[in-house]
């Protein structure tokens, strides 16, 4: 029986040792989750202090998955070491997260040059997986996807597939240097009250 390669000794061990080595002192437990219910993609605990990873959730070669989940260790790292507890909204939480995400990962690409590769890999990975938005389409949460979408493409350098209708092209106007000023923000206070007011302006209550 074949061993997944998040199992493996070695790879196992690099990749905790890895997770340790950039969050700094009194880092939190990195445990690899293959279990897409428990965990789809990454996050911090930072109650429990664990970061958690789901090693297997790209269909590339071992090689590509494991530089991947280099990348997604050091994305919730960065939520480890800069993201302050119970500062950001929850019950506006996707906007507070896709500002908070693109915040701490310049941050950690700041701290660490050596993983600025792997994070730039994962943008890749995620903007090659995007369905283009639909220039028909009105629903505000597409300007929401839009932003999202928009940290990826900045990092790696290519157009957003697709493009927003013109109702929302008005509202990303109106809150772009908010998104801005949030990633580029010192602490995690900036991206809640910034949060809050873009949520304001697209009528987003939850």
């Amino acid at each position: 029986m074949n061993i997944p390669w998040y199992e493996t000794e070695g790879n196992k061990e690099s990749l905790e040792a890895f997770g340790k080595v950039i969050q700094g002192d009194h880092p939190y437990h990195v445990i690899l989750e293959p279990d897409l219910n428990r965990c789809p993609i990454g996050y911090c605990d930072h109650t429990a202090k664990e970061i958690v990873v789901n090693p297997s959730i790209f269909d590339v070669s071992f090689n590509e998955q494991y530089y991947l989940t280099k990348a997604l260790i050091a994305h919730e790292a960065g939520h480890s070491r800069f993201t302050a507890l119970g500062i950001l909204p929850e019950s506006i939480h996707v906007i507070a997260n896709v500002l908070e995400d693109e915040r701490i990962e310049r941050l950690m690409c700041k701290e660490f040059m050596g993983i600025r590769w792997f994070i730039r890999k994962l943008s890749e990975r995620f903007h090659l997986q995007t369905i283009p938005l639909s220039k028909m389409s009105d629903n505000t949460n597409d300007v929401i996807i839009y932003f999202l979408r928009l940290r990826w493409a900045n990092r790696i350098g290519q157009p957003i597939k697709g493009e927003l209708s013109p109702k929302n092209t008005l509202l990303w106007q109106k809150i772009e240097d908010l998104v801005y000023e949030a990633w580029q923000a010192e602490t995690s206070k900036t991206v809640s009250n910034n949060t809050k007011m873009i949520a304001k302006i697209l009528g987003v209550k939850q």
